[in-house]
């Protein structure tokens, strides 16, 4: 039994398909030309993976400094400004979704599960998590998720947790100005991040973000 299989006997009824599938076509697309080896080699060396929770770190200058960053952002951003960091740790469901201005790549270095949805189907700020789908990321592939795409930290597949290479437009996920008005979106909580929460996040609710996400939750069992 290989690994999706096992994923899917632990994880009935959800189905759970792969990013090579037809069916991920509308949330983005794999991206199988860039030679990832080196970066995920020193991803894996200097990142570590936390014992619980999540750990994100938007702009890492030693990543960016790769070349196959640099081939990222003439052939996928044309040529725009973009930052490289990381997302690691032990989620193993959902409790929000998010969505950006642009697409966002993400390079696994290790196997891991995201959770995703349709902008389109947000309606006056919530969206329902019935309409979420699951999709499984080897590790060693690099996928594009379209500005479209809902998302937000991937699951882990094992009990090692996950690591990813996180790239986006220069200065996402970073704090907003002090001046501006900002509240005519209520899901914009940083640069280019807008983000729902599920009405269970109450500390992150506390601190401003949009109880939108309505419905069950999905929790990802491992293997």
């Amino acid at each position: 039994m290989n690994t999706m299989e096992r994923l899917n006997q632990v994880n009935a009824p959800l189905v759970i398909q792969e990013v090579m599938s037809e069916a991920f076509r509308p949330y983005g697309r794999l991206l199988t030309h860039f030679n990832t080896t080196g970066l995920i080699k020193y991803a894996k060396e200097t990142t570590i993976v936390p014992n619980q929770g999540n750990h994100y770190v938007p702009s890492v200058a030693e990543l960016e400094a790769f070349g196959v960053i640099h081939r990222i952002q003439d052939e996928v951003y044309g040529q725009l400004p973009i930052q490289a960091g990381f997302c690691a740790g032990q989620n193993t469901g959902l409790t929000g979704l998010e969505y950006h201005q642009g697409s966002e790549v993400v390079i696994a270095a290790t196997d891991c599960i995201h959770l995703v949805g349709k902008v389109q189907d947000i309606e006056n700020n919530t969206y329902d998590s019935e309409n979420v789908q699951a999709f499984f990321q080897p590790k060693n592939t690099v996928v594009e998720l379209y500005s479209t795409t809902l998302h937000y930290a991937p699951c882990k597949v094992d009990s090692e947790g996950y690591l990813t290479i996180v790239i986006l437009s220069a200065g996402t996920n970073m704090p907003l100005e002090i001046s501006g008005d900002h509240q005519g979106n209520p899901l914009l909580t940083k640069k280019n991040k807008f983000l729902m929460v599920h009405s269970t996040q109450t500390e992150k609710i506390a601190a401003g973000v949009h109880p939108g996400l309505h419905g069950k939750l999905i929790n990802i069992s491992s293997i």
